[in-house]
């Protein structure tokens, strides 16, 4: 009898103990699954905001490349509109990552969710719509980097057809400066040859002794004369050469006189300098156009 009371306490308090322990564990169950059930919704909010992103990403995404492609219209440089599309692209891709990052998130944070006590039916949903909204977004995101991709490829050809132009238009250019400098140089010589005049001036023996004049014609006893004559062969060695539009003067000595036997008309020259078509001390010249035009060679004879 009295073993008989000595057990009842023992197995009262075993049950006691046993009970205790499921209490414990249930407590410590429903705090982990209260514990799961905040994470997952801390996900689904994390989730939201990450797609509301997202959305906002694509958008920016598909602005620059309607804008952009408005801008190729309108003249703006290939290079620097590609390098626009690829900053654009390399946003896309980067979603894209993160797009498939976040689904497999989605994809663990559902299994979870099934798995809680209860099946939370509420939080499953979300988590489905969320998944639904990746899937949507996946698929626009992809559609906006195949289009930003073909559009490079576009510009990468015709960049490269503009550089082959730029080449063109390179040597063409180095080609026509080259004439150009030509050009200027047979101008230049040209305008040097036709400003350039020539006078002489001395005796008649030392001009028919240089082979600047001759005389000319025939003589018989007394009949006939010979008339002196510029030679038809000039060499401008013999000559002083000047720029008939800056020498607007020629100095002679005040002690001789001189007279024209070339063909310039002294009608253009300074009418002051001349005395009975003689001219002393300097020979200017008013109009060097109509005066040199007759002859480039100018020849005065001490008279």
């Amino acid at each position: 009898m009295r073993r008989i009371l000595w057990v009842v306490p023992l197995v009262l308090a075993i049950g006691c103990n046993q009970r205790r322990e499921e209490l414990a564990k249930a407590l410590a169950d429903a705090q982990a699954l209260a514990a799961e059930k905040d994470s997952l919704i801390s996900e689904v909010l994390e989730t939201s905001k990450f797609v509301n992103g997202i959305n906002e990403e694509l958008a920016k995404a598909r602005t620059s490349l309607v804008a952009n492609a408005a801008n190729t219209d309108a003249g703006t440089p290939a290079e620097r509109d590609r390098a626009a599309r690829g900053a654009a692209l390399e946003r896309v891709t980067s979603l894209v990552s993160r797009l498939n990052e976040t689904e497999q998130r989605l994809e663990q944070s559902t299994q979870r969710a099934k798995a809680l006590s209860g099946r939370n039916t509420t939080l499953i949903r979300q988590l489905e719509q969320y998944k639904s909204s990746i899937d949507s977004l996946q698929a626009s995101t992809a559609r906006t980097e195949a289009e930003l991709r073909g559009v490079i490829d576009s510009q990468s050809v015709q960049i490269a057809s503009l550089h082959q132009e730029l080449d063109t238009a390179h040597a063409a250019t180095q080609q026509l400066q080259i004439q150009t400098v030509a050009l200027k140089d047979t101008v230049t010589t040209l305008t040097h040859y036709k400003n350039t005049v020539y006078y002489i001036a001395g005796t008649e023996d030392d001009l028919i002794e240089k082979g600047v004049l001759v005389k000319e014609g025939r003589r018989f006893l007394f009949f006939g004369s010979r008339v002196l004559v510029p030679s038809r062969t000039l060499n401008p060695a013999d000559f002083t050469a000047v720029d008939k539009t800056a020498a607007m003067s020629i100095a002679l000595p005040l002690d001789r006189q001189y007279k024209v036997l070339s063909r310039q008309d002294l009608s253009f020259a300074d009418s002051t300098t001349v005395k009975g078509g003689r001219l002393t001390g300097e020979l200017r010249i008013d109009r060097p156009e109509e005066f040199w035009a007759p002859s480039r060679y100018l020849i005065l004879v001490e008279d």
